[in-house]
């Protein structure tokens, strides 16, 4: 029964977590500090560059259109989140879990990504410029589009590597 109702909630929560937040902020307690414990809030269009944010979860959460440049998030927990167009420029994101993360259109030029699992990510038009991609996890990773980090666009139907 157990089994069952875990695998409930896993199929919920990935079937939810693109329309995750449209309506309210869940988790109002979210503070934008290091170790915060932000999942499935709502922070659209939030302006924190250079924040520290390291080993931070924002699992599920909405930071369509964030400004995040420079902000350190490594080691954080990003599982489900939506990064939809948010900047990243520069930002430290090594060593974090961003298993199925919706990076289309985001800009991570000269982004810290080492260690970085993407694993079902979507990454289409992103710009990854001069990143730093050492040890990244890229299985069936979407990459249609995506600037690749010698400047190169990443063919139509690229998952997984650039072609």
């Amino acid at each position: 029964m157990r089994r069952i109702l875990l695998a409930g909630l896993v199929l919920a929560v990935a079937a939810g977590s693109a329309a995750a937040n449209d309506k309210e902020n869940v988790n109002p307690s979210c503070k934008l500090e290091p170790e915060a414990n932000c999942g499935w809030a709502e922070l659209r269009k939030v302006k924190a560059p250079g924040k520290d944010l390291h080993d931070s979860q924002f699992m599920a959460t909405r930071l369509d259109e964030a400004d995040l440049s420079g902000a350190n998030l490594s080691g954080s927990h990003l599982q489900l989140t939506n990064f939809n167009k948010a900047n990243l420029k520069g930002a430290n994101l090594s060593n974090s879990h961003m298993h199925a993360v919706n990076l289309v259109g985001a800009n991570l030029e000269g982004a810290n990504l080492e260690g970085v699992n993407f694993l079902d990510a979507n990454l289409t038009g992103a710009n990854l410029k001069g990143a730093n991609i050492k040890r990244v996890l890229w299985t069936a990773t979407v990459l249609s589009g995506a600037t690749w980090v010698d400047g190169r666009i990443c063919a139509e139907g690229s998952k997984g590597e650039c072609r």
